[in-house]
């Protein structure tokens, strides 16, 4: 008796063929949307690691602001950044003079065109005499009776004493601007009375440094100014794109109002 062998139908065929082609696709996709999700979870973390460094770079320099020197403009903040703080013991505020006395300070020997200020107000970007701000200064090393010479480089008269008897040590002023979607930082162009923007700052380094870019935020910065019973703060927020990804960090700095 011969035994009989059944195959598969065309039909069989066709339907067996259609449900791995199914399949097919839905693993090709899935494999698609893991490798395109992983993807984006790598770029938002590279904008994010980019941001941090920003946000921290940012706040590091403005925590070191001399009071009452931050100020706000469009894109752009700026500030006179604060390298050293002492206490003085003479100064020349009824008429003008070429030195004072102040008790040791550190940093030694101080950056190159350092300045003092004194009990810092509003108008610390209008140089002169009387002024806030000195010209530039050098100090000696301490005399027998532990006294530092602070030497301007031309005769001034500060405003006014502080209530402490502080004074600071100041270099130049730094601003950093969000412009075209890049953030850039600008030093070396002096003390302006009114506030520059990116047209009125160096075009070129070193006076200008390239921060980070990618940056879509339409007012990066703000400032609540200091009064009698609060600090000043600063105001970060920045928003990184890239392709389809965003990542935004709002950030605030607090600037100690120290007379």
């Amino acid at each position: 008796m011969s035994g009989f062998v059944r195959g598969f139908t065309l039909v069989e065929l066709i339907t067996v063929m259609m449900i791995l082609g199914i399949l097919s696709l839905g693993t090709v996709k899935f494999i698609g949307d893991s490798s395109q999700g992983f993807a984006s979870t790598i770029s938002r973390s590279e904008l994010a690691t980019d941001a941090r460094f920003v946000v921290e770079r940012l706040a590091r320099d403005v925590r070191d602001a001399l009071p009452n020197s931050v100020r706000v403009s469009g894109g752009c903040l700026e500030f006179v950044p604060v390298v050293g703080a002492s206490s003085y013991t003479t100064l020349p505020v009824t008429s003008a003079a070429i030195s004072f006395l102040s008790v040791p300070v550190d940093p030694l020997p101080l950056p190159a065109g350092a300045r003092a200020a004194v009990f810092p107000d509003l108008n610390v970007y209008a140089l002169g005499s009387p002024a806030t701000v000195s010209p530039t200064v050098a100090l000696s090393a301490p005399d027998a009776g532990n006294e530092v010479t602070v030497t301007m480089a031309a005769a001034h008269r500060f405003g006014s004493e502080s209530p402490s008897n502080r004074y600071f040590l100041v270099t130049d002023p730094v601003s950093y601007c969000v412009d075209n979607a890049r953030v850039w930082r600008y030093s070396g162009y002096g003390f302006v009375a009114a506030q520059p923007g990116p047209g009125g700052l160096p075009a070129a380094m070193p006076g200008r440094a390239l921060v980070t870019q990618n940056v879509t935020t339409l007012a990066p910065f703000t400032l609540a100014d200091a009064t009698l019973s609060r600090n000043a703060v600063v105001g970060i927020d920045l928003e990184f794109t890239r392709g389809g990804d965003a990542v935004r960090i709002e950030h605030m700095v607090q600037i100690r109002n120290v007379p």
